[in-house]
């Protein structure tokens, strides 16, 4: 996360979505597109009322030869109307580039009801260019809060020269159109970073973060201190200020708090997020200390966190996304214990000192039930796999080593075993979680060395590094626990 200053870095990104360039010198701009007369009332008659909230796929296809965009170049046109008012109507218009390309502008345009062109808005756009190796993707879109305020929401994404992942950035402006069908800015926010630092009330450490909206304040959209990449693709983003620490010589903490957020299928719940600020107000890094984030049945959530009196932040970051798929379907959680020590530059060291995959599903009972339900599911099929491997979860330390999941399922010989791999796919332990081998031996069935981990991450992976645990994996399964040595080796404890 940046604050403006670093935002700004990705202007001339923006500048060169937003007007002429040499690769796109042919395309027309939301300014420069020069309407011509038509027949305002004929042209009316195409489009429909849009229901809120307003989406692209929500306006109607409208014949793009006829109205406005007649000599426009644009190759599809797509709108309808927003609201009509005593003095203006509303309509809102997306406009393709090209065959079989997602470039695209959205435009409100405010008429008079005689057909003059009051104002003209830029209020969403699709780009994607790349330049010299490097990538530039820009989306935006409007969110209206009534008939006369919007909000446009922009993201950016610029990724580097042969660099393997880019930074994201976001920010929203609010418009407002007035009684006579003007459209008007709402400024951005300008305060001195130390005036926005203390609309945050004091917190003092050793601190326990528990989610909390009991008389906070709403944080202003329009502030340059906040990137919302986080929140932008949320429906009515209500942001709280929550708390400060102050860390002597280094910068200083602000604490954000959020309640229920929606989009569509995704859902974020009673959230806490801190963010590492430079004394001057330089936004850097940040933390998820508590909440909820779910869409399509995965999820993470965050808690138990607290702050000590030196700033290390420790909090448990918990997932059902972990690779976990295949034949036998089960529940789970993974559990990862983490530790954030403030460094210079509001940046943190981050160090994994815990991992814990929980399934209670792993009891010889739950297996049983869990193999006849895959049974079930592949009755009447021919070719069905009496053996196959699934991932689990990996482990990053100086070597990484693979958990894996192993069955055996043929007649009534059945064998589900957990086991580790390294790099080099030989394997180094074994545990058996349900044995129920009657006609062929343990050694045939079980699982054997140069298993494929292809699509599953690697040793010398950029993300790996990020993330190595320093500290104990282990397995929580319903009746036993069992710790995963740095070796590879299984030690159950019941």
């Amino acid at each position: 996360m940046r604050r403006l200053a670093s935002l700004l870095i990705l202007l001339p990104a923006m500048a060169f979505f937003s007007c002429n360039n040499s690769g796109a010198a042919k395309e027309p701009v939301a300014d420069s597109v020069k309407t011509v007369a038509f027949d305002f009332k004929g042209w009316l008659k195409q489009l429909k009322p849009v229901e809120m909230p307003l989406y692209s796929y929500g306006l109607e296809s409208i014949d793009s030869t006829l109205g406005p965009f007649a000599q426009s170049g644009f190759y599809h046109v797509s709108a309808g109307i927003l609201s009509r008012q005593k003095n203006y109507i509303a309509i809102a218009a997306q406009c393709m580039y090209k065959k079989d390309d997602q470039a695209s502008i959205m435009l409100l345009l405010i008429y008079s009801p005689d057909g003059k062109e009051i104002a003209r808005q830029e209020i969403g756009m699709e780009k994607e260019e790349t330049k010299n190796g490097e990538s530039n993707a820009v989306h935006k879109w409007p969110e209206f809060i009534n008939d006369s305020t919007f909000w446009v929401k922009e993201t950016w994404y610029t990724r580097k020269k042969d660099a393997t992942d880019g930074e994201s950035k976001a920010r929203i402006k609010q418009f407002r159109i007035t009684a006579q069908g003007q459209v008007e800015a709402v400024p951005q926010e300008t305060i001195p970073f130390e005036t926005y630092a203390s609309r945050f009330k004091s917190l003092t450490t050793p601190f326990t973060v528990q989610w909390n909206m009991v008389g906070l304040q709403p944080v202003s959209l329009l502030t340059p201190y906040y990137d919302f990449s986080e929140l932008i693709y949320f429906e009515k983003i209500k942001l709280y200020h929550y708390g400060r620490i102050n860390l002597p010589n280094k910068g200083v903490y602000l604490l954000y708090t959020a309640g229920p957020l929606e989009s569509g299928e995704s859902v974020m719940d009673s959230t806490v997020q801190l963010v590492y600020y430079t004394p001057d107000g330089k936004e850097s890094s940040s933390v998820r200390l508590n909440g909820y984030t779910g869409s399509e049945g995965y999820y993470e959530s965050y808690g138990h966190a607290s702050i000590a009196a030196d700033g290390t932040i420790s909090v448990t970051e918990e997932t059902n996304d972990e690779g976990v798929g295949g034949d036998l379907f089960f529940t789970y959680r993974l559990e990862d214990d983490m530790k954030y020590t403030p460094d210079a530059g509001a940046k943190f060291k981050r160090q994994m000192v815990g991992r814990n995959f929980v399934a209670d599903d792993f009891t010889p009972a739950g297996l049983k039930e869990l193999l006849a339900e895959r049974r079930k599911n592949y009755e009447g099929t021919v070719d069905v796999d009496t053996e196959f491997d699934q991932s689990l979860f990996t482990i990053h330390r100086d070597e990484t080593t693979y958990v894996r999941l192993h069955v055996y399922d043929n007649g009534t010989d059945q064998l589900v075993e957990i086991y580790t791999v390294g790099t080099d796919l030989k394997v180094l332990d074994r545990y058996v979680a349900y044995n129920n081998l009657k006609k062929i031996p343990y050694e045939k069935a079980s699982a054997r060395d140069n298993v494929s981990v292809e699509g599953e991450i690697e040793k010398d992976d950029v993300a790996v590094k990020q993330t190595k645990l320093d500290g104990t994996a282990m397995m929580s399964l319903k009746d036993k626990l069992i710790v995963i040595t740095p070796e590879g080796k299984f030690e159950v404890r019941n």
